[in-house]
């Protein structure tokens, strides 16, 4: 509604006519009071994702082929690494970049596996909080468990 409201108040501008009911108090109660409809319903509280939740959508993905173990792997190592979606997905077109692909993208070879799979460092070659695109490396841990993303991304990056 503010957003159709500050749309009157621009048109009222370039008519070159007053706008001083925008600035007082009650027109902005109003709008509180607007807000606050008890008609509405209630919204869903949303909690975080947890590592149960994480588990609960690991059992609903398969194992069976190379896609299911591909998102396996990204749901546990982007849990892991708290990975923003753009930095473990591209598109389609994004393929058309060639060799460039691997300086924005992650690739199987972002992926290092140290001390006998105790843990893993991934380089994440462009991220929002790398502007200057040096590239970011994070240490992973291997959990031992149902979502370990070390052992996902082992037996995603064994296959060829």
């Amino acid at each position: 509604m503010k957003l159709y409201l500050c749309g009157l108040k621009s048109y009222q501008l370039d008519l070159r006519l007053e706008c001083n009911a925008f600035a007082d108090l009650r027109f902005e109660r109003a709008l509180q009071g607007i807000k606050r409809d008890p008609s509405e319903p209630d919204r869903r509280e949303r909690t975080p994702p947890t590592r149960p939740h994480l588990r609960l959508i690991l059992n609903r993905i398969g194992n069976s082929h190379y896609d299911d173990l591909v998102l396996h792997a990204a749901f546990t190592l982007a849990f892991a690494a708290f990975l923003r979606v753009g930095e473990f997905t591209y598109r389609q077109t994004d393929l058309d970049s060639g060799p460039a692909f691997r300086k924005w993208f992650l690739t199987k070879s972002s992926i290092r596996f140290i001390a006998g799979g105790a843990h893993m460092e991934l380089t994440i070659p462009s991220s929002k909080t790398d502007p200057g695109r040096h590239g970011v490396q994070l240490t992973i841990a291997a959990s031992n468990d149902s979502a370990c993303p070390v052992a996902a991304m082992k037996q995603l990056t064994s296959i060829n």
